[in-house]
């Protein structure tokens, strides 16, 4: 067994590098071989003068914020449901399903009668929105007051079915904002 010539530590006969302080050794072995007899005598005597050196304990490598177990966070949308319908219908039947919002009624009776799931989602939409159409009508029999509360709605009526026009254009199958919120049109 060899011993290295930086820090004293036994290595095997045929190692090229220290395990302990990794010098290389294959270096000059006369020359090593005479500092490492003098490196383990100034080692011992080192030793003995401040007794027995502790090992050193492995340090842990920091992971930098990141603990393991944490998963990377995804938002998932509880009111979108585009993933539960066949790629290849949504692609089919967009324009279909974008008629039910244009034409009342009647591209209602359009996307039913298509009878894909994904012309159906919305048809049930634009559904819910005609029926929300003729209930914010009820404010407006009360003069002044109701027509501004009606006015109001029917703005906000509006933007929901823009924004709905704009998902069917888009292959998006989403729940309205706000009036999904209403329990007997869900």
């Amino acid at each position: 067994m060899k011993t290295c010539p930086n820090c004293g530590n036994q290595i095997a006969d045929d190692a090229a590098f220290c395990n302990n302080c990794g010098v290389s050794v294959a270096v000059n072995t006369q020359a090593a071989s005479d500092n490492a007899q003098s490196v383990d005598m100034n080692a011992q005597a080192s030793n003995t003068q401040q007794g027995p050196q502790p090992t050193p304990q492995p340090q842990p490598t920091p992971n930098f914020g990141q603990a393991p177990y944490q998963q990377p966070l995804v938002y998932s949308d509880p009111k979108d449901h585009t993933k539960e319908f066949d790629a290849q219908d949504i692609a089919d039947n967009r324009i279909i399903a974008l008629a039910a919002y244009l034409f009342g009624i009647i591209g209602v009776l359009i996307a039913f009668i298509a009878g894909t799931p994904f012309t159906r989602f919305h048809a049930r939409n634009s559904l819910r929105i005609s029926i929300s159409a003729i209930i914010i009508l009820i404010p407006s029999i009360i003069p002044f007051l109701g027509w501004l509360v009606t006015g109001i709605c029917a703005a906000i009526l509006g933007v929901i079915k823009i924004v709905a026009i704009v998902w069917a254009c888009m292959g998006k199958a989403k729940e309205l904002p706000i009036i999904s919120d209403i329990g007997f049109l869900s």
